[in-house]
């Protein structure tokens, strides 16, 4: 999974169905390339691995030439010119750092390739290869700007936009970046749609202007529906000992997002998770998923998501008395890392409803009230 290929026509031109998957996240993919390409005939797609609400692993099935139509509205909503240096510091098995490479491939702009997994919690890393590379444009997520902001590291000069999604979006962190000179242009958008859907460029992280070739609605309870050129083909799924293939969008082309928004005009603005998935440092994350395994292992709790964290996401177990003391490390072992709960609260007995069920507010109440 090398990244100079990423600007070649060859790349681009190939009929091959490319798998970008996270080595440090690995998913069960024997026999999904031949499924695609022998039973379904696709060709020129690419193929990212995602987790839905229930945990279990799918794939976004991209064809290229939806994240060439991607990066061409990028390029034309924010003026990316030929000049222009990209920082290429994102993985390319998530589709904001393919997207530097579409992007950079459309107009003929250069890319300097830095190692996704370099960073270091002070953005030393960064900030050194931005002044080495004189990098114009670079794409951060918000545990990246967390830590840029907390080092209270001021933008370097050539830098004139910084991309910044793959989470919720902090307004208060926004703010204090800025200050800090960061020309922040806060986007929304998901491996489904081949990179944006909306990016503002004055630094609003609130409400985003649509980019070229979007069609929005919502439906009765604020889901976003989308349709236009760059969306997926559809979800790859493994299904007893084979895998089944799920096509995107319904007969008239929209597709139904797992986000509530908000839509005003031509702007978006992001509200929640509508399916019970939350963003921990850019990967998705389910709750649903991970409270089906805290019965598996018989623990009585909760587990909670906190936003206003590195992270941007905290994963918290609120958990009654009695079980053992090891209950936090038993139930993290084996997990991927952004799947890991970060510390737990005991209780003597846990929040419920009149009908028995967890009280999620009542148990985000005694997580968030408790000291870190």
């Amino acid at each position: 999974m090398e990244t100079p290929d990423l600007i070649s026509p060859a790349y681009w031109e190939s009929e091959s169905v490319d798998l970008r998957l996270n080595p440090k996240r690995p998913v069960e993919a024997a026999g999904l390339r031949e499924f695609l390409e022998g039973e379904l005939g696709l060709r020129a797609v690419v193929v990212l691995a995602t987790s839905g609400s229930s945990g279990s692993a799918k794939f976004v099935v991209l064809p290229k030439a939806a994240i060439l139509a991607s990066a061409r509205a990028v390029n034309a909503h924010c003026g990316l010119e030929t000049e222009d240096v990209w920082l290429g510091g994102l993985p390319t098995f998530h589709v904001g750092g393919l997207g530097i490479y579409a992007r950079a491939f459309c107009n003929g702009a250069q890319v300097a390739a830095m190692a996704w997994d370099s960073w270091t919690r002070d953005g030393a890393a960064f900030l050194r290869a931005v002044d080495e590379s004189r990098a114009t444009l670079a794409s951060l997520t918000p545990t990246h700007l967390w830590d840029l902001v907390g080092a209270g590291a001021r933008c370097p000069a050539s830098l004139r936009g910084v991309f910044l999604g793959g989470g919720r979006i902090d307004p208060a962190l926004v703010a204090e970046a800025r200050s800090l000179g960061w020309p922040l242009w806060p986007t929304y958008g998901m491996s489904e749609t081949a990179s944006q859907v909306a990016t503002s460029l004055d630094g609003d992280g609130e409400w985003l202007p649509l980019l070229p070739g979007w069609e929005a609605e919502t439906d009765g309870e604020g889901r976003l529906r989308l349709r236009g050129g760059c969306l997926f083909s559809g979800y790859a799924f493994r299904e007893g000992g084979g895998w089944r293939f799920d096509p995107a969008g319904n007969a008239e082309g929209w597709f139904a997002t797992g986000d509530r928004c908000e839509l005003r005009g031509g702007d978006l603005r992001f509200l929640s998770r509508a399916d019970g998935a939350v963003k921990v440092s850019g990967e998705l994350v389910s709750l649903p998923m991970l409270n089906d395994r805290l019965a598996a292992f018989g623990i009585v709790g909760w587990i909670v998501a906190l936003s206003g964290s590195r992270r941007g996401s905290e994963l918290v177990l609120v958990r009654e008395e009695g079980d053992r003391e090891d209950a936090l490390e038993r139930f993290n072992a084996g997990l991927p890392p952004v799947e890991r709960l970060s510390r737990e609260v005991v209780v003597a007995e846990l929040p419920r409803t009149e009908l028995g069920k967890p009280d999620r507010a009542g148990i985000e109440a005694l997580a968030g009230a408790s000291p870190e």
